[in-house]
C-alpha cells in the first residue's frame, strides 16, 4: 500500500531521462509545444537533449526527484535569481546545438515566454516543472515534493516563494492555494503558433517564513 512516509527524494541524475521528461513535459505542455515544436522538433525531443547535459533550465542537476518504490514518481525545481542567471547562456547554447539554422526562431518565442512566466528575482525562489506520475496522482505525492522543495531551498531573509499556474490546471491551482500561495498577477498571453499555445497564467507568491 502506498505510504508517504516511503517517499524518498534525491538529486536527479543523467539516467533519469526516460521517467523525468514526461513529467517535466506535463508540467506545461501547450507551453513547452509553443517554444520548443517547430513541426520537426518536438518539445520532448529537445527536453531530453536539454535534460542530458548539465547546466540550464531544463538539465538533470536542476531538478530533485521523488521515489517511491524504487521508482521516479515525481520531480520538480527550485532555483533562485543567482540561479536562473546562469540559464540563458547555457540554454541559448543547447538551443544552437540542437535546431542549428532554426535556433533563432526557438529562443524568440522563449523570450516571449519569459515576459508573461518570468524568471524570480532577487530574493525570490521559483517553484517549477512539478510533475507527478499519472498512477501517483491524489495521493499527497505533489504536496510533498512541493514542502520538500520549499524545506531544501536556498532561502533568504524576507524573501518569497513563486510559482505560475495555467489557468487551465485548477487543480494545480487548489493545491497550491492549499499550501498558502496567493495570487499577485493574472498574466494574459496571445502567444500562439501551429504546434502550442500559452494560456494566462496566474503568477502567485508565499512569503518565506524564518
Amino acid at each position: 500500500m502506498d505510504s508517504l512516509s516511503e517517499l524518498k527524494f534525491r538529486p536527479c541524475i543523467p539516467s533519469d531521462v526516460d521517467a523525468a521528461i514526461p513529467l517535466i513535459y506535463s508540467s506545461g505542455p501547450t507551453t513547452f509545444d509553443y517554444v520548443f515544436n517547430n513541426g520537426k522538433i518536438t518539445a520532448i525531443d529537445f527536453l531530453k537533449f536539454a535534460f542530458l547535459t548539465k547546466g540550464g533550465e531544463f538539465s538533470y542537476d536542476n531538478h530533485i526527484a521523488a521515489i517511491h518504490d524504487d521508482r521516479l514518481i515525481g520531480l520538480g525545481t527550485a532555483f533562485t535569481s543567482k540561479k536562473a542567471s546562469s540559464f540563458t547562456l547555457h540554454d541559448s547554447r543547447k538551443i544552437l546545438k540542437f535546431y542549428k539554422l532554426g535556433a533563432f526562431k526557438i529562443m524568440g518565442r522563449g523570450l516571449r515566454v519569459e515576459q508573461l512566466i518570468k524568471l524570480p528575482k532577487k530574493k525570490e525562489i521559483a517553484i517549477a516543472h512539478l510533475g507527478i506520475d499519472e498512477k501517483s496522482r491524489s495521493k499527497g505525492y505533489g504536496q510533498a515534493l512541493i514542502e520538500y522543495l520549499m524545506a531544501n531551498a536556498e532561502i533568504e531573509t524576507n524573501g518569497c516563494f513563486v510559482l505560475d499556474v495555467s489557468l487551465l490546471n485548477p487543480r494545480a491551482q487548489a493545491l497550491y492555494d492549499r499550501l498558502g500561495f496567493e495570487v499577485t498577477k493574472l498574466n494574459e498571453s496571445n502567444l500562439k503558433q501551429e504546434y502550442g499555445f500559452v494560456a494566462n497564467h496566474n503568477r502567485m507568491e508565499k512569503n518565506i517564513t524564518p
